[in-house]
C-alpha cells in the first residue's frame, strides 16, 4: 500500500499498472492514471488498519486515508484488498469509505502545523 501511494506521489504510472491485479486492468487505465497524476498533489498517507498481509499470507486488507489537493484539498478513504501471487502483492479492489474529519483542536491533516479549526476546518 505504501509503495502504491509513493508511486502516485511520484507519478510512476508503470509501477501502478504493474501492481494492479491483471484481472482488474482495463483499457484506458494508463491515461486515467496519467490524468490523475498530472492534476493531483498528494499531501500524506495515514494507514488506519491492516488485516493479514504478512509474508506468509496470500491476502491482505488495508484501510487508509490519503490526503491530496486537486487543487482543493480532499481525501481518499478506502478499505483496499490485496492478493499475493508468485511472491508479489497486487491491488485487487477497494471500498470507498466516508471522509474522516479531524477534531477541531487536532493538527490539520494537510501538515500545515496549525490546528484543524484554524486551517481546513473553517
Amino acid at each position: 500500500m505504501r509503495s502504491r501511494y509513493t508511486a502516485y506521489h511520484q507519478g510512476d504510472i508503470d509501477y501502478l499498472i504493474a501492481t494492479h491485479h491483471p484481472t482488474q486492468r482495463y483499457g484506458g487505465q494508463r491515461a486515467a492514471i496519467g490524468q490523475s497524476v498530472a492534476t493531483t498533489t498528494w499531501l500524506g498517507l495515514r494507514v488506519i488498519a491492516t488485516e493479514a498481509g504478512q509474508a506468509a499470507d496470500s491476502k491482505g486488507v488495508v484501510e487508509f486515508i490519503a490526503y491530496y489537493a486537486d487543487p482543493r484539498p480532499g481525501q481518499v478513504h478506502e478499505r483496499s484488498r490485496f492478493v499475493r501471487q508468485k511472491q508479489r502483492w497486487f491491488y485487487l479492489d477497494g471500498d470507498a469509505l466516508p471522509p474522516v474529519e479531524p477534531k477541531r483542536s487536532a493538527p490539520c491533516w494537510c501538515g500545515s502545523g496549525q490546528k484543524y479549526k484554524a486551517c481546513h476546518g473553517r
